[in-house]
This record gives C-alpha cells, structure tokens and sequence, in this order.
C-alpha cells in the first residue's frame, strides 16, 4: 500500500500500473519541453498554464480552480478554466482549447471575471457577482 502526500489518502497499484503511469507523466513533461514550449506544467503535473494576452490566462487542470490559489475576483485578469485529466492535457490543448477560444472570440469578454470550462458546457461568471453566470455550449462537443 503506497501513501499519496498531494492527495493525502493510501491507494493500492501495482508495480506495473505504477511504472506505466510513471512514464507516461515523464512522456507529458517531454511533450511540454518539446511541443508545447508556450505552455507552462505545474511541477505535480496537475495544472498547465499559458498567457493568452497580458490579462488573460488559460488553465487545463484535473481539480477547479478557487480563490486559495487563483483570485478570481481580481479585477483586470480573466482566468479561462478548462477541466481534464492531466494525461489528457496534450489532447485538450490540440482539440478542446481551439475550439474553446474559437467560442469566445465571439463573446464579450469584458463583464466575466471566470470561465470554466467542464465537458462541453463553457460557464462565464460575472464580475461582482458569486454565481451569477452565463452557460454557452461548444458545438463540436454537443
């Protein structure tokens, strides 16, 4: 029984899942070194990041952002949050992310203080409110 200190609970593997899933994270940080230079990966490798203008940001991550670590009232700074699993991620950036930024190229932007992205439903949060939002869907994924 291995212990997971990020997650903080004890899970069951064996050492072949283990050598697998090791290597294919060691597989996505050489894909982030190599093909997706623009792109930032956290160091647990749960979170990618890349700056889409001076006040606009892109996140692929496997849990929801929050105000702990992105202040998503911050007044002048939109965080585009897109849900995934981090073997994922190089799939979603080449499928998902252009199709998401394709959407809201049509959107005014400028009353949202969040978006989150989860499956196929595109959330738009608004400034000055907690959860008052807007819902789009991506017409590729519908």
């Amino acid at each position: 029984m291995a212990y997971n200190r990020y997650r903080k609970r004890h899970y069951n593997i064996s050492k072949t899942k283990a050598r697998d899933y090791a290597e294919s994270m060691n597989d996505l940080f050489e894909a982030f070194n190599t093909q997706y230079k623009d792109w930032e990966i956290s160091t647990m490798g749960d979170s990618c990041y890349k700056a889409l203008t001076s006040n606009i940001e892109i996140r692929i991550s496997n849990h929801s952002a929050d105000n702990q670590y992105h202040d998503l009232h911050k007044e002048g700074r939109l965080l585009i949050n897109i849900k995934g699993s981090k073997l994922d991620f190089t799939r979603i950036i080449d499928t998902k992310v252009p199709q998401v930024l394709a959407l809201l190229n049509k959107v005014n932007l400028e009353p949202y203080r969040f978006i989150n992205v989860v499956g196929n439903r595109v959330h738009l949060f608004y400034r000055g409110y907690k959860t008052k939002k807007d819902t789009l869907v991506i017409p590729e994924l519908s």
